[in-house]
């Protein structure tokens, strides 16, 4: 099955039908319904680590998928916090936009009616994921989505160490798109086009390597 808007052609047309690349998954679900990763394993041979801190979704994320598979809360720092479980849109209970939270919420008392509404779930940080499922330095391809702690993750990202070369995002069209954009773009990253509710990035140099992107790149630069 394939990602919701996308996202997951985009990479393969972008990377030029790269196989056997590396994936960082975070905000997984069950790895198969509208996965954004789900084709470049199945299809294309890559490996990666998918991110699921639900509960149910992580018990079919292992079952659904052949990659390393954790069951965290990905943050900037070690520790626990209060996780609603609101299926597809479920996420840390202090980040998210309060519209967001509101409409997450509704979905918990009509959906999950006999489910806490929230629960602790441990954090490891994305250098800790990494590090310990032994990535590779350059990620091909991250997939971020996990309602509204997006722009924390991004700030905490071990650049020192890791880069990826392809990214989405999801941003809802709320105002911290904005702030996401302008960091990526202060590390290299140039916005390319619009998913629905996620927005995605390449690395500059990975446009450059191909004639087809440069005006892209032109563009990005003409905007600034």
């Amino acid at each position: 099955m394939s990602s919701q808007y996308g996202q997951d052609y985009f990479v393969v047309q972008v990377l030029r039908g790269m196989r056997n690349g590396f994936f960082l998954d975070s905000g997984a679900s069950d790895g198969v319904k509208a996965s954004n990763t789900h084709l470049l394993e199945k299809s294309f041979g890559w490996s990666g680590i998918c991110v699921e801190p639900n509960t149910e979704f992580y018990s079919r994320l292992l079952e659904n998928r052949r990659c390393v598979c954790v069951n965290c809360c990905l943050y900037d720092r070690e520790g626990t916090v209060d996780f609603l479980e609101a299926g597809t849109i479920g996420g840390i209970l202090q980040e998210y936009d309060p519209s967001l939270l509101h409409y997450a919420e509704e979905r918990v008392q009509t959906m999950l009616a006999d489910s806490p509404r929230t629960v602790r779930k441990p954090t490891r940080t994305i250098r800790s994921v990494l590090d310990t499922c032994g990535a590779p330095p350059v990620i091909d391809y991250w997939s971020l989505d996990t309602e509204g702690s997006e722009l924390t993750l991004l700030l905490s990202f071990p650049f020192d160490a890791y880069s990826f070369r392809v990214m989405t995002v999801e941003h809802n069209w709320l105002p911290v798109r904005s702030r996401i954009r302008a960091f990526l773009e202060s590390h290299g990253y140039v916005w390319v086009r619009e998913a629905g509710c996620d927005d995605c990035y390449v690395r500059h140099d990975v446009l450059l390597d191909d004639p087809a992107w440069r005006s892209v790149v032109w563009r990005g630069r003409r905007v600034r």
